[in-house]
């Protein structure tokens, strides 16, 4: 589809079908670009404060930490008032997590869950002003590269039960009206990473969006089988979900011949931070509050969360589980936004099939997933190429359903040895940390 009509026409009314105001927060988003660093910092505690009122007044949870607090009024507090809060953890959500719910005053809710990428998915509710604001933030940030609302764009993106879901009509609606075309990042066998060279070299999207793992194994194919991508160049390749290590930007960089910037969110927090063109991460500032817990002597420390817009469940002080550093200066680019001077997060590995095809890593984390008891998980692949699956569960899996797991799992890997572990718990890395997905196979 032309672009100027789906950035004029069709995408607004999909937006406005949706129920959402997403171009219309971006317009607000680009306009505040101007500003100076104290008129962004009032527009944020004003946001701040507003929402520390509605959980005072309409969510449970929170109104008890008030009273524990001794906090009478939330809103003429602020900043400080936030600090009188202990972090929000998973396990607090999943435990009582209707007492998190606003009992009036949000938009519709909408149900949501994570990726699972800590080895321990959340269900959690959403609304639709949140997700129109957290999309408005992603368009502002790839307008920083020239990439426009509207304009084409290839996600690698989706597991392999979410494609199954997607039907003909979305399909075509996504590719022909919004120009949009997700591809499955699973199973990579060099027969598929032919075809995706050859459809970008067709397609030649101005984005290109997905897993830098899966990002950065289109470029190596590239370059092994010479499967030039001809005179075409995007404008942007934006890697999210996972680290993006300086050796996959760099060989993505060399291969697509254009910028290559870093997103960092979650679908429980929100869009937290995207890198500019002078390469600094810059906190989407208008949406979330981002604070470091308990820094160490290099400033170092938890990141904690809290997202301005969403008030259907509010996450006030949410552990993200990644850790991080903020910078004391502003970036030489000029924006107003702040800066997240350091991010260390969860690198993820490749996981290998029976037939020795590359699988991403999160593909058995949508099959794991569904499994409704479920609270945590380990997931080892051995050399031998066999798999073991811890798992924490709130009640037993019974046999029939072990079996329809094992099986779903083989459907990912092909016929490997799977077994499946249930533990009481899991224990961390020496380090402190989990690790949800161990790979030694080759």
């Amino acid at each position: 589809m032309n672009e100027f009509l789906v950035r004029r026409l069709w995408l607004p009314l999909h937006e406005r079908l949706r129920g959402r105001e997403t171009l219309r927060h971006y317009s607000d988003l680009k306009a505040s670009e101007v500003w100076d660093a104290p008129r962004l910092e009032a527009l944020r505690l004003r946001k701040l404060c507003r929402l520390l009122a509605h959980c005072q007044t309409q969510v449970p949870y929170y109104r008890a930490l008030f009273a524990q607090a001794g906090i009478k009024d939330a809103a003429a507090s602020g900043a400080q008032a936030l600090r009188e809060f202990p972090p929000l953890e998973r396990d607090t959500i999943r435990s009582g997590g209707d007492a998190l719910l606003a009992e009036s005053g949000h938009p519709p809710r909408l149900r949501a869950n994570t990726g699972g990428s800590s080895g321990s998915p959340l269900v959690f509710q959403t609304d639709l002003v949140k997700e129109a604001r957290h999309n408005a933030h992603k368009l502002r940030a790839r307008s920083w590269f020239g990439v426009l609302p509207g304009q084409r764009q290839v996600d690698f993106w989706g597991s392999p039960i979410e494609l199954s879901k997607q039907s003909r009509l979305r399909v075509f609606k996504d590719r022909y009206f919004l120009n949009q075309v997700l591809l499955s990042a699973f199973n990579l066998t060099a027969q598929r990473l032919d075809g995706y060279v050859t459809f970008l070299a067709k397609y030649r999207p101005r984005l290109v969006y997905g897993y830098p793992t899966v990002i950065y194994r289109v470029a190596q194919h590239v370059l092994e089988r010479s499967a030039g991508l001809g005179r075409y160049r995007p404008r942007l390749v934006a890697c999210t979900s996972e680290m993006l290590l300086e050796h996959q930007r760099e060989t993505i960089r060399q291969v697509f011949d254009c910028p290559v910037a870093n997103e960092y969110g979650s679908r429980d927090g929100g869009l937290i931070a995207h890198e500019c063109p002078a390469g600094q991460l810059h906190i989407a500032a208008e949406h979330v509050w981002l604070e470091v817990d308990q820094p160490d002597a290099d400033g170092v420390g938890d990141l904690l969360v809290t997202n301005l817009d969403g008030y259907g469940m509010p996450f006030v002080r949410y552990r993200l589980g990644d850790r991080g550093r903020l910078a004391d200066a502003p970036c030489r680019c000029g924006l107003p936004l702040p800066v997240l001077a350091e991010l260390q997060g969860r690198a993820n590995d490749m996981l290998v099939g029976a037939d020795g095809r590359q699988i991403h890593s999160l593909a058995p984390i949508y099959v794991l997933r569904e499994i409704a008891q479920l609270q945590q998980f380990r997931l080892h692949q051995r050399a031998d190429r066999s798999v073991s699956v811890e798992l924490v569960l709130s009640r037993p899996l019974l046999a029939g359903a072990r079996q329809d797991m094992v099986r779903r799992l083989q459907a990912v890997f092909g016929e490997l040895p799977i077994e499946l572990i249930e533990r009481d718990t899991i224990p961390p890395e020496k380090s402190g940390k989990y690790r949800w997905v161990i790979s030694d196979a080759v």
